[in-house]
């Protein structure tokens, strides 16, 4: 029993990732969309999810906010949505996000920016966004089609290299070519 202990301990600290130190809000801010996510976000409120879009903004706290929104069961299917706001709870850790969901029902969830794209236009281009035991794990872009053009190839071997590479925290695209537009 202690060997298997041992094992385990030795995997997970290799697996060790951290957020990014500092990165500017303001060009966070905005609308992502989700290009690629490990399997074990299904087992999240994107169960049956497509076509996922995230919105961040400012609110007067400092906070930001959050209002992830995605078509369910097809990409022209019925709209679902959950808002909530994003804080970060140490200013010498930017990159460490604590999300309250549901009016704060769903508690201090991590959110750990681990990597970010090139700025243009005052905007990072994608970023890949996790948490500390590396389950969950995103791929956000401003631009779908252009994350795929661009960045895809590079993002890819990035999330492989940081260790998102086993059989439920691997890296899936999500695609946006069958996708209803929202009306916001």
């Amino acid at each position: 029993m202690q060997k298997i202990v041992l094992i385990f301990t030795i995997v997970t600290l290799s697996l060790a990732i951290d957020a990014v130190d500092d990165f500017d809000v303001e060009s966070y801010l905005g609308d992502w969309f989700e290009v690629a996510s490990s399997p074990w976000v299904y087992t999240t409120q994107e169960k049956n999810g497509f076509c996922t879009r995230a919105r961040y903004g400012t609110l007067p706290s400092g906070d930001i906010s959050v209002y992830n929104i995605q078509r369910y069961g097809a990409g022209d299917g019925p709209i679902r949505f959950i808002e909530g706001y994003a804080r970060i709870p140490d200013l010498r850790q930017k990159g460490k996000l604590k999300v309250y969901l549901n009016k704060g029902e769903v508690v201090g969830g991590d959110y750990w920016i681990i990597e970010l794209g090139p700025l243009i236009n005052k905007q990072y281009q994608w970023a890949i966004v996790s948490e500390p035991e590396m389950l969950l794990m995103w791929v956000l872009s401003r631009n779908p089609q252009q994350y795929r053009e661009e960045y895809e190839d590079y993002v890819r071997d990035r999330v492989s290299a940081l260790g998102f590479n086993g059989v439920l925290n691997q890296y899936v695209p999500r695609f946006f070519d069958k996708c209803v537009p929202y009306d916001d």
